[in-house]
């Protein structure tokens, strides 16, 4: 009987453990997250909210940045959309050197240890969540395809249409 309490109570652990450290479905709510004071998850309330994780050195990330830059053109710039990108495990000085070799104008910002990304997920990049102006997650995708950009445009049409 001990046996099977231990492993109910490890159960219970692991299930809160899990749901602190992110893995967001649809429906779900933004995370509280910050970046000293240019950055916080309530200066993306109001309007919806474009969040991709990615590394400076993910192939597949490479492909995506240039259509989330794309979207940034198109929506983000005209304030439709909030558009922000937090590169896991990367310094400032590694994400300068890619926005200005690749010319990107959206906003990023270094994420070293992980903690912004650990609120949203546990592995995989890239990664893009987009929230409706109320903070509800209504796309996610992970790892890169057209297919999930060809979606991630859908979505974003549908949030800015509903508004």
């Amino acid at each position: 009987m001990r046996n099977v309490l231990f492993w109910i109570a490890a159960a219970v652990v692991a299930g809160s453990c899990a749901a602190r450290t992110g893995n967001l479905e649809v429906g779900d709510e933004m995370p509280a997250f910050g970046v000293a004071d240019t950055a916080t998850s309530r200066s993306f309330l109001g309007k919806p909210s474009l969040i991709v994780f990615f590394a400076t050195w993910c192939p597949g990330c490479q492909m995506e940045l240039p259509q989330v830059q794309a979207l940034y053109e198109k929506y983000g710039k005209s304030g439709k959309v909030a558009v922000a990108g937090f590169a896991r495990e990367q310094t400032s000085a590694e994400v300068d050197s890619l926005w200005q070799q690749q010319a990107f104008t959206f906003p990023a910002y270094p994420d070293p240890q992980r903690e912004i990304y650990a609120l949203f997920a546990q592995k995989t990049i890239p990664r893009c969540y987009l929230f409706d102006a109320s903070g509800k997650l209504v796309y996610k995708s992970e790892g890169y395809s057209p297919e999930q950009v060809s979606e991630l445009l859908q979505a974003v049409e549908q949030v800015t249409t509903s508004l």
